[in-house]
Order: C-alpha cells, then sequence, then structure tokens
C-alpha cells in the first residue's frame, strides 16, 4: 500500500520539477524585468502588481479568512489541532465531488476545506442544492490562491491543488497543479497523518 502513495507522490514531483526545468520561453525582451515563469505581468486596476507566492513543506500554511459556503467567514488558523487537507481549484463543480471525503477524513481528525475562485452566494446556493456539507471557500479574488501559488492572473482562474497541514498549522504535503480522486486523495491524507495501514 505504502509503495503505491510513494509512487503517486513521485510521480507528481517528477511531473512539477520537470515542468520546471523546461518553462515556457518568455517573449520578454532580456534584460527587462520578470515575474516568475508562469506568472504573466498583469497590474491591478490600482496599479498594484498581484501577489505571487509559494507554500514550501515544512512551512506554517499561511493564514487567511474568506467567506463559507454556510454563511460565515472562517479562518484556517481556527482549524489547528486537527489535520486540515485543504483543496483549491476554480470551481465548486471540481471540489463538490470531495464531500464524501470529509466524512471520512472527519474520522482520521482531519477536515476537508475546499478554495475556489467563486462568490459566497453562489457556493452557498450550489451547496444548499447538491446537500454538499463540506466547507468551501469563495477565493472571488484569487488572492488567497496567490499567496498558495495556485492563481493564474492572465487567465483569471485558480489552478488545481492540495495541501495537507498538520494540527500545528504546517505543510506536510503539498501538490500543485493537479487533485486526485477522492480515494486516492484519502490515501494521501492516511499517509500524511500516519493512519495508513
Amino acid at each position: 500500500m505504502r509503495s503505491w502513495i510513494l509512487t503517486l507522490i513521485m510521480t507528481a514531483v517528477l511531473a512539477t520539477a520537470a515542468a520546471a526545468q523546461n518553462p515556457p520561453k518568455s517573449e520578454t525582451p532580456p534584460g527587462q524585468n520578470q515575474l516568475p515563469v508562469g506568472k504573466p505581468a498583469v497590474v491591478g486596476a490600482r496599479g498594484k502588481a498581484p501577489i505571487i507566492g509559494q507554500v514550501y513543506i515544512g512551512e506554517r500554511a499561511p493564514d487567511f479568512v474568506l467567506d463559507a459556503s454556510n454563511g460565515t467567514q472562517e479562518q484556517l488558523s481556527r482549524h489547528r489541532g486537527n489535520w486540515v487537507l485543504l483543496v483549491f481549484d476554480d470551481r465548486y463543480h471540481s471540489l463538490a465531488d470531495y464531500d464524501s471525503l470529509d466524512d471520512q477524513a472527519r474520522k482520521l481528525g482531519a477536515r476537508v476545506i475546499g478554495v475556489c475562485h467563486e462568490k459566497q452566494q453562489t457556493l452557498t446556493t450550489a451547496s444548499a442544492r447538491d446537500h454538499v456539507d463540506m466547507l468551501l471557500l469563495a477565493d472571488a479574488t484569487g488572492e488567497v490562491s496567490a499567496i498558495y501559488g495556485l492563481y493564474d492572473w492572465g487567465a483569471s482562474t485558480t489552478d488545481p491543488g492540495f495541501f495537507v497541514i498538520d494540527r500545528d498549522g504546517t505543510v506536510r504535503l503539498a501538490i500543485v497543479g493537479r487533485l486526485f480522486p477522492a480515494y486516492q486523495m484519502l490515501e494521501l491524507l492516511k499517509f500524511a497523518t500516519g493512519a495508513a495501514e
């Protein structure tokens, strides 16, 4: 079982490393300031540069407050004491599939929290309609996704990715650029929390 999990993690890590070694060619003339590869130079309406961040394994997960699908505001640090599987994607329907995963994660002392590029009202309406109980957070501006290195300012979309955060708020596992089916995410969560058989 552990070999399958390690293979899955290594495949994702190697794919990310290969993409980093072969970045797309920049069209910016040499000598001009450039943002990191893959992050277009977009300036906001008030002339401010966009937020561009990265989160590393072993560091504390950046805290934030977002409007939630349950009509409240949620702060990530409120969930310290539990493991958190923080899942990002652009739209609600991509994250709704993880609702059943949240029930199983709670048995491990973990929560699944989804962050998507939607407004709170959209999440509240869709969650009620589809009977989705997991916590979904509205990152309508993309700023939180950007802090985690998952917002594409040029396309105005949130890229898929997830972070496993321990009880103290430290990132223990991070995969950016893709998500896995719920049953594989559960196995990764078990592996990270030490609950794997």
